[in-house]
């Protein structure tokens, strides 16, 4: 019976030491995240107005 007592306080105080972490790695997951999402709207802003140039077409270029 004892032994049953001595289990469950070790789990209670295991479980209290792990779940702190978890709640912080799941914040801190979410914060990058939002972070990589903003970088990625950020850097369409910054390359959506340039443009590939345009390649010649050798194809058209043999036939004029």
């Amino acid at each position: 019976m004892n032994d049953k007592l001595d289990r469950t306080i070790l789990t209670s105080i295991v479980l209290g030491f792990l779940t702190p972490s978890v709640i912080i790695g799941q914040k801190l997951g979410s914060e990058l995240l939002d972070l990589l999402e903003e970088i990625g709207k950020s850097s369409e802003e910054i390359f959506r107005g340039e443009r590939l140039p345009l390649l010649k077409d050798h194809k058209t270029d043999l036939l004029e």
